[in-house]
């Protein structure tokens, strides 16, 4: 499974700053290229689940801080890229969908993701 969310590439770039590591270090030490790391943090490509929790490790964060967004995580990953931020109030429902994912059984979440991916493919369709 993979991992792709609003906010998490900000996440994973403040997690790799704060321990110092370049991209080309973390990209090392889990196996990928640096440009992978690179287009991670910039929400370009979602994190298997395995390698999430080897970035996990390598950052000493728990898996649910990746996944839980915070105020200012969407404007990290979105600098230079031109993208408009999505609007508070959609923000804050995210937020709250975004919090309660990440405190579920972890066996749980690929089936969650599935049937959200299902609806908003759904409302894509129907809009």
């Amino acid at each position: 499974m993979k991992y792709s969310l609003p906010g998490l590439g900000g996440r994973l770039q403040r997690a790799r700053k704060a321990t110092g590591l370049s991209q080309a270090a973390v990209a090392e030490r889990v196996g990928v290229s640096w440009m992978t790391v690179h287009r991670w943090e910039r929400s370009r490509r979602g994190v298997p689940d395995t390698l999430l929790e080897q970035v996990g490790e390598l950052y000493g964060r728990p898996i649910g801080w990746f996944l839980t967004l915070e105020e200012g995580d969407l404007g990290q990953e979105n600098e230079g890229s031109g993208s408009v931020s999505a609007n508070p109030a959609g923000s804050a429902v995210a937020g709250r969908i975004r919090r309660k994912i990440a405190d579920a059984p972890a066996s749980q979440r690929a089936m969650i993701e599935k049937v959200v991916e299902d609806m908003l493919d759904g409302l894509k369709r129907a809009g």
